[in-house]
């Protein structure tokens, strides 16, 4: 019994420790992701919100 409770507080540790990553990574992402809107802001409004073409008729 002593084993499968010292397994548990392992797996526990474990499980924290991939918590606290992934808390950092989800941190990081939404920083990026707020940057690239902010990018996206800027970009538009020294375009003045045009569309541009994509393709091009030939």
């Amino acid at each position: 019994m002593y084993l499968g409770v010292f397994d548990l507080n392992q797996r526990l540790e474990q499980t924290k420790k991939v918590l606290r990553e992934k808390k950092h990574l989800k941190k990081l992402i939404e920083e990026d992701i707020q940057e690239l809107e902010k990018d996206i802001q800027d970009l538009e409004a020294m375009t003045g919100d045009k569309k541009f073409a994509t393709t091009v008729q030939g």
